[in-house]
């Protein structure tokens, strides 16, 4: 039996850069990983609260059916690809923190 899988990715924005990143990743860079074999939904929330610098922070949830997809991923051409241009667009005005977890109980 799979067990559920959340890739939670933190990512802070400077905030001169948001609009144009914003538009990237939501018309651009999410649809691209929604296409890779497991990924199931990706939930976007923005932080109430900004970096202690002032960059702008926000917070993908993306649903994997399995945690061996999300690990199937992390070595796949796409997910290079995927980093590569994040960081050849954005790589100076943001800052990326990863988090993988296995769900323990639906209650």
């Amino acid at each position: 039996m799979s067990t559920p899988t959340l890739y939670t990715v933190v990512i802070e924005v400077e905030p001169g850069a948001e609009a144009r990143w914003n538009l990237w990743h939501e018309t651009t860079h999410v649809p691209e990983v929604l296409r890779e074999p497991g990924f199931l939904a990706c939930r976007k929330w923005r932080d109430t609260e900004h970096a202690p610098d002032g960059w702008v922070r926000y917070v993908c949830h993306y649903e994997l059916a399995s945690v061996e997809h999300f690990r199937q991923y992390t070595v796949s051409d796409a997910a290079k690809h995927l980093r590569a241009e994040s960081e050849r667009h954005f790589g100076g005005v943001t800052r990326h923190s990863r988090q993988v977890l296995t769900e323990v109980k639906r209650f």
